[in-house]
């Protein structure tokens, strides 16, 4: 009997959860392929491809390699080989679902999965982030992968942008591959002009739609009203009303006092104050909302101002103190004149004159005799001196600690207002994962249309990633014992890269005695099949094939 060693990781489980959410399903029903051409199914090649993403992306060519050290009749079912998934096969599979419309396919794919998960969908979290790819990318027609702004400031590669829309779980429900070089505020409103294809009238009145301050514009705010929508979003700082109101809740001192909103040590209290009144003629609530931990990029921005005023101050101070004045009125004169040109600013200004005598210049070159006699001079000399207004400094931090949310939300509290739009977050740290080199490495396809397509395939590896995680945050929601991570961490909420991380030393043992193939599990393994139960299942997907 020949004994045999295979990896397999996670990937019994990704491929288990994938089927059950009908992934490969939901591919062949929306792309166009002839079975009797095809030998393996496109479904079953984005399956593939998911489950290679989830373990740590590899290159299109590597992807068959990849898979022949694994199991792969027990992820995929008998007669299955790792050849199937040759690079040729799985770009023939992204060619039909760019054909297809690669958003509808992962619409589709994310929509049933949402279904069978039974996932709530009235909260909308919208952003967009940038992606860099590495590669020439001629100015074509398609997808514009071009130069402009991201966060990582790397302004020598180009770049595409994915908008992505999640619930409040973070679950991708809408996803959009965008231009290099579209705006936050243009595809916010291509985004509200669309939501009538996804959501019938009803249902739009009953949603809350939750963006960042790209969002507040006149045709965006005018073009929620129409649709009925209620929105929560943050009011740029390049509105003056940010100012009004800032200095109107300091002024009138009316906050209501929240504390800490989430546990920890160190973490942000708020405070916030609210008003009603009209932006482009239309009545809105605003909260002004005060943390007590300032954005450190605002801080370094503050304190940017401090040091820029402190030099150009300096510089002045300088010049005026070797100035000399002929009387006392002139010299005060000249003083108070640098004070009041340099009021309102960071620093205090304080001076005085003095009566000093100069020693005359000599009129001969050379070292002065000893006995020789000097000539002295009288004039007056201002002495001036610069500190920081420190009230001044700590009552603008104080401000800057502030950002003002805008809703339309009749029924919200205010609490429950800042606490969506702190919920933001969902959204962000779903960029992390089409960000992460570990799920999605640097992206360097040379066609468009596939990079396209795989960029969708993604956000449907996204989808599996977070059902994994919503499923087992929900089962520990309900135990008493955490699951202890790698390096004995204990967690109620751990994400899915964690879970993932947990399965990936797993090996199945061959036993092949020539006619069948038994595969055991090593018992070191059986830990973990409390964490399996979560995520629905046993170990018999990582003994018997589907």
């Amino acid at each position: 009997m020949d004994i045999d060693v295979r990896d397999v990781g996670p990937a019994p489980l990704i491929a288990a959860l994938g089927r059950e959410l009908g992934i490969v399903e939901s591919v062949n029903e929306t792309v166009q392929w002839d079975e009797k051409q095809c030998f393996i199914d496109p479904g079953t090649h984005t399956l593939a491809m998911v489950i290679d993403i989830l373990l740590g992306r590899s290159p299109l060519y590597l992807v068959e390699k990849h898979y022949a050290e694994m199991d792969v009749e027990l992820i995929f079912g008998k007669g299955f080989k790792s050849s199937d998934f040759n690079d040729d096969a799985l770009a023939r599979t992204l060619d039909k679902i760019y054909v297809a419309g690669a958003k509808k396919v992962f619409c589709h794919a994310a929509l049933r999965a949402l279904l069978k998960e039974e996932l709530e969908s009235d909260i909308l979290h919208a952003d967009t982030t940038a992606r860099l790819v590495y590669g020439d990318y001629p100015a074509e027609k398609g997808l514009n992968i071009t130069y402009g702004y991201n966060k990582e400031r790397r302004r020598d590669l180009k770049q595409f942008k994915l908008g992505l829309v999640t619930n409040a779980q973070g679950f991708p429900l809408s996803g959009e591959i965008l231009d290099g070089n579209l705006d936050d505020k243009s595809w916010n409103r291509r985004l509200l002009n669309t939501l009538p294809e996804h959501f019938t009238p009803e249902k739009l009145k009953t949603l809350t739609y939750v963006a960042d301050s790209a969002f507040v514009t006149d045709k965006n705010l005018l073009r929620a009203e129409k649709l009925g929508l209620k929105f929560i979003s943050r009011l740029p700082a390049t509105y003056d009303l940010v100012e009004e109101l800032t200095q109107k809740a300091f002024t009138d001192d009316n906050w209501l006092n929240l504390g800490q909103l989430t546990e920890g040590s160190g973490k942000a209290r708020y405070r916030l104050t609210e008003y009603t009144c009209p932006l482009y003629d239309r009545q809105y609530r605003f909260l002004v909302v005060h943390s007590s931990q300032l954005d450190k990029r605002k801080l370094k921005k503050l304190d940017n101002q401090v040091k820029r005023e402190q030099k150009t101050l300096e510089k002045g101070v300088s010049a005026l103190n070797i100035k000399q004045f002929a009387c006392r009125p002139d010299a005060e004169a000249d003083l108070e004149r640098f004070i009041n040109e340099h009021q309102g600013g960071l620093f205090k200004i304080t001076g005085s004159v003095d009566l000093l005598e100069i020693p005359e210049k000599r009129t001969r070159p050379g070292r002065p005799a000893k006995h020789e006699q000097r000539f002295y001079h009288s004039c007056y000399q201002v002495t001036a001196t610069i500190t920081l207004d420190q009230l001044h400094y700590d009552s603008l931090k104080e401000r800057l600690s502030c950002f003002v949310l805008i809703t339309n939300h009749p029924d919200l509290s205010a609490l429950e207002v800042l606490n969506e739009y702190r919920n933001q977050t969902v959204v962000e740290n779903r960029f992390k994962f089409i960000k992460d080199p570990i799920f999605i490495g640097p992206l360097n396809i040379k066609r468009k249309d596939r990079l396209e397509a795989l960029c969708y395939v993604a956000l449907i590896a996204l989808a599996l990633y977070m059902i994994l995680q919503i499923r087992v945050r929900k089962a520990l929601s309900n135990e008493s014992e955490p699951i202890i991570l790698a390096g004995k961490k204990k967690s109620f909420e751990p994400t899915a890269s964690k879970v993932l991380e947990l399965f990936a030393p797993i090996k199945i043992m061959w036993l092949n005695n020539g006619k069948t193939i038994k595969r055991q599990l090593p018992k070191r393994y059986i830990e973990l099949s409390r964490l399996l139960k979560m995520a629905g299942f046993d170990f018999e997907i990582f003994t018997s094939p589907p």
